[in-house]
């Protein structure tokens, strides 16, 4: 009986942690209509916010709503073949010499922003495209 009680309780919390982290009705609605592919897909609920976690199309993906289901930002991670054309042609042109190690999309509202790891034989860059094509390179290491 001590077993069976204990098998409950351990179910319970188990059961109440999952819950926890589920969206409500209206976030739900707005992930399913906008991420309708959605794999591995997990949730997690803060104070003000959600977040979820996803793969969509062979790119892992991180996107967070407001209580109400309004989008706030979204951050993808991928690889050169899935970057915008205009943004590619950019890359290649500006910096020809280096070689493309994986990019980071930092969607908002109102801008995308591109964080392209890239390298050559003796340093690493980070190199910041904003949506228009504008270039910065924002760090820069030496390899060992």
């Amino acid at each position: 009986m001590k077993n069976f009680i204990a098998g409950l309780a351990c179910l319970f919390v188990l059961t109440s942690s999952c819950l926890a982290d589920m969206p409500n009705e209206k976030v739900l609605k707005s992930f399913q209509s906008t991420f309708a592919t959605a794999k591995q897909v997990k949730w997690m609920e803060h104070e003000d916010y959600f977040d979820v976690s996803f793969v969509q199309a062979d790119i892992r993906s991180n996107v967070r709503y407001d209580k109400e289901g309004n989008f706030m930002n979204c951050t993808r991670y991928y690889t050169e073949q899935q970057l915008p054309v205009n943004i590619a042609c950019k890359l290649k042109s500006k910096y020809a010499d280096k070689t493309v190690f994986g990019i980071t999309e930092v969607t908002n509202p109102d801008d995308i922003t591109y964080y392209v790891k890239m390298f050559d034989n003796k340093h690493w860059y980070c190199v910041k495209v904003n949506s228009s094509g504008q270039t910065e390179i924002v760090e820069k290491y030496r390899k060992a």
